[in-house]
């Protein structure tokens, strides 16, 4: 009998709330731990919700990931340090002038099985808006004992 593959439903959580309210450019905004050991997600949809931006041109918001090997220490860069690697960055969300709230998705996101930060690094130019920013992530897999 063959196996069939099929899409496990996601699972969705709320990285960061308050959190990136009133967000500067200076210092990135770092999640707690998400623990992925367990369920071993292989892939992420990501939501930045914001409640309003004007940003600079060519203004991104850029995610790391950052894991902790041995399941409790996790790398701690400098903004600077951070911007410059190339080894931790995961995603980004490119915007453009919005004076509501503004939405940006990336999907597929792949992600390690083991525990995992996110740190998000505003370079939009300017502060996020004092209230109603939001990163969500729904995680999946495959279920290949599906019929």
């Amino acid at each position: 009998m063959t196996s069939i593959g099929k899409w496990n439903a996601p699972v969705g959580t709320t990285i960061f709330t308050t959190g990136l309210d009133a967000l500067t450019g200076t210092t990135p905004a770092t999640s707690s731990a998400i623990n992925n050991d367990t369920d071993l997600y292989l892939y992420a949809d990501l939501e930045l919700v914001l409640g309003a931006l004007s940003p600079t041109a060519g203004a991104t918001i850029n995610l790391y990931l950052v894991q902790a090997l041995d399941g409790s220490n996790y790398p701690a860069p400098s903004a600077a340090d951070l911007r410059l690697s190339s080894t931790l960055f995961g995603w980004d969300f490119t915007w453009y002038s919005c004076r509501d709230s503004a939405e940006n998705f990336c999907s597929w996101a792949s992600h390690p099985p083991s525990k995992f930060k996110i740190i998000l690094d505003n370079q939009a130019g300017v502060n996020l808006a004092g209230s109603g920013n939001t990163l969500k992530m729904s995680q999946y897999n495959l279920n290949l004992n599906g019929s």
